[in-house]
């Protein structure tokens, strides 16, 4: 189904120019547009091209803006480039206030311990954004940053700091002027916690129905289990030997050495001079490396919001495949939908952690 999307072209002042409209005969009309969403701060970009002959796209230019509703979300953009011929005009624009993109802040350095919306104020001196979800509220941190950076930038910085994920939400006028960007901030997507998005218990994606086709790629050529640190100061072990081991891993992928104790080992440093840093840090790693590497494709489009959950199932993979997946990137066309596309990540196998009472429902329910 093709939808008709309204788009207002603004001048640099959030005046309304013109209007993209397919379906007004007199209007500029629109084609091979693409609407890409991403994860990370709810970014999204647009292209189209249109004719270039047609009186109105004189406004087309670098600096104005575009503005639509779909789907009671709205989206605004600035144009960041323009190609233009005689016939035909390529349009890119990027969502986010200019201001986030083009304003710079200093280094700064906390002197206490500090809440996110107070770093908020002193890094979003002008106001920019509207503050309004806050998972991470009550946590404060004592953090430095040396060097400068792009208001974007430090903000994203300030979310990893925090473990959070940023939403940047514009909300628009009814004449499609911007009113503000809303910033929502979420705990990050872990094993307790969604982040941005929704966990869609009311979505199964099928082999044969929604999805098209699942590759499952599995790699141990970077696999080890053994890890010897060293940071500024070698550090030793109680055994002696500085190693950090992963027996189950042993196990199952033993070295090739025949005569020794069959673990791969590698030399690992961190920059530190703390101990339990540096073992802490080296931990992480092994736990990391010590499995098979596995990526996933799966192809296919489904119309989920960015950062949404959901579980894919495919029945005629061999064995069945029962995976959950999260959505980091949207790509869309208003005026050809057979373009669109979905892109996963943060996959999880489920086969192994649903016991067969609960297989055996999810299998009765994919088959009704």
């Amino acid at each position: 189904m093709i939808d008709n999307i309204r788009i207002a072209v603004l001048s640099a002042y959030d005046e309304v120019r013109a209007f993209l409209d397919n379906d007004a005969p007199e209007s500029m009309h629109y084609y091979d547009d693409e609407l890409h969403e991403y994860l990370k701060g709810a970014a999204s970009t647009y292209t189209f091209k249109a004719d270039a002959q047609h009186p109105e796209s004189v406004n087309l230019v670098e600096g104005n803006k575009l503005a639509f509703k779909w789907r009671k979300k709205d989206y605004y953009f600035n144009i960041v480039r323009v190609i233009r011929g005689e016939y035909e005009v390529e349009v890119e624009a990027y969502s986010l206030n200019l201001e986030l993109l083009n304003e710079r802040v200093d280094a700064y350095k906390a002197a206490k311990a500090m809440k996110f919306s107070e770093y908020l104020n002193v890094f979003d001196f002008e106001k920019t954004l509207s503050l309004n979800i806050n998972e991470v509220a009550d946590k404060t941190i004592t953090h430095e940053w040396t060097g400068s950076d792009t208001v974007l930038a430090r903000i994203y910085s300030l979310a990893t700091v925090f473990d959070a994920e940023a939403e940047f939400v514009p909300i628009l006028n009814n004449d499609y002027s911007l009113k503000k960007i809303v910033l929502n901030v979420y705990k990050k997507n872990s094993s307790t916690d969604q982040g941005m998005g929704r966990y869609r218990q009311d979505i199964i994606l099928r082999y044969g129905k929604e999805v098209s086709g699942i590759t499952k790629t599995s790699d141990i050529t970077e696999l080890y289990t053994a890890i010897r640190p060293t940071g500024k100061v070698e550090y030793q072990s109680l055994a002696g030997d500085g190693c950090i081991r992963a027996v189950q891993a042993r196990d199952r992928f033993p070295s090739n050495n025949v005569g020794t104790d069959r673990y791969s080992t590698v030399d690992w440093s961190y920059d530190t001079d703390n101990v339990n840093t540096l073992y802490g840090q080296a931990l992480a790693e092994l736990k990391k490396n010590c499995v098979p590497q596995v990526q996933y494709e799966v192809e296919g489009y489904f119309d989920t919001d960015i950062g949404d959950t959901v579980t894919i199932v495919d029945d005629v993979y061999n064995p069945p495949l029962y995976l959950q997946a999260r959505v980091t990137e949207q790509s869309r066309s208003f005026t050809d939908p057979a373009q669109n596309k979905t892109i996963f990540d943060n996959f999880k196998e489920l086969q192994s952690q649903i016991d067969s009472a609960l297989m055996k429902a999810m299998q009765k329910l994919i088959a009704e």
